[in-house]
């Protein structure tokens, strides 16, 4: 049985196609810094890995035998695909190219991610940012799988295989028309719900878990008019005079908005973070991005470019 011949190393592939290329020797080993003995020698090497005769040489000519003009056409792309990798890999490294993607929940679109975009394409404009919107369960899913680099969630905390970074606590608000007679309450609480219409998300939103419990002590509930899947949804809902919807303080339009937001008492809350796998390095667009995203956390205010 013959014994399977070595793979070839990448610096005697380069000399075979600077070899081929060029037509010369001399000229090849000039173009890569090194003797002409050297040079030759890694063609002898190339050549004895592969038990093939790739060149025809003369004292003034180089000419490829036929078997060599078929490795050039096979190996000059693997070669080329592979610098083009390495190329990116160094980019990507310096943050001068690649991608960040992130899932996150609708309703933290908004308030997390226009002022972070933009402070990291002042310093990185060449790396694409790829923002994926999802309910909870789903933004969970893709950090669990891989699919993205990182997530913002407010479910995750209690998950042995996901790191949970808090950014801010986000208070559950009566949203209502701003011409409602609760429009001008400065709080409103749980158990007075019962006195109006309401619409809410469907049972299978994660939030209906929080907007539940804290309606089990409040007696009297109405059953609601309407159930949606999303809390978006709930907005433009209420802004048609549905009802009033127990909602995240996230998704209440900012001023001047025809729905507003009056505060629950008691407040109850859901944490907001940065979601991970556990043990998972990020990649250096990544690390930056997240690292941008947390000081806007703490700040509350544009990161500027420094």
């Amino acid at each position: 049985m013959s014994t399977p011949a070595r793979t070839p190393g990448l610096a005697d592939l380069r000399a075979f196609i600077a070899a081929a290329e060029l037509r010369s020797f001399a000229a090849a080993a000039k173009t890569l810094h090194l003797s002409l003995p050297a040079f030759s020698r890694r063609i002898s090497n190339l050549e004895a890995r592969l038990g093939v005769k790739l060149f025809d040489r003369t004292t003034r000519s180089v000419e490829l035998t036929l078997l060599g003009s078929r490795f050039l056409r096979e190996i000059t792309p693997v070669v080329e695909d592979l610098d083009r990798s390495v190329v990116g890999l160094r980019g990507a490294a310096h943050l001068e190219a690649g991608d960040v993607t992130i899932g996150c929940v609708f309703s933290a679109v908004h308030h997390f991610m226009p002022a972070v975009i933009d402070s990291y394409r002042e310093r990185h404009p060449n790396v694409l940012v790829r923002i994926i919107e999802d309910g909870a369960d789903g933004v969970f899913a893709s950090v669990k799988h891989g699919e993205v680099d990182f997530g913002i969630n407010y479910i995750g905390m209690q998950e042995p295989d996901v790191e949970f970074t808090p950014l801010m606590q986000d208070a559950y608000v009566l949203a209502c028309r701003s011409d409602h007679e609760l429009a001008r309450r400065r709080s409103v609480r749980w158990d007075e719900l019962g006195a109006w219409d309401q619409v809410r998300v469907a049972q299978a939103s994660r939030n209906r878990v929080f907007i539940d419990h804290a309606l089990a002590a409040a007696p009297s509930q109405r059953r609601p008019v309407c159930e949606v899947r999303h809390v978006s949804t709930l907005i433009g809902l209420v802004e048609a005079g549905l009802g009033v919807a127990i909602v995240p303080q996230l998704t209440v339009p900012r001023k001047p908005a025809g729905v507003v937001g009056i505060p629950l008492k008691p407040s109850v809350t859901r944490s907001i973070g940065l979601i991970q796998r556990t043990g998972r390095t990020l990649s250096p667009a990544a690390a930056a991005f997240a690292k941008l995203l947390l000081q806007t956390s703490k700040t509350g205010a544009r990161v500027r470019h420094r």
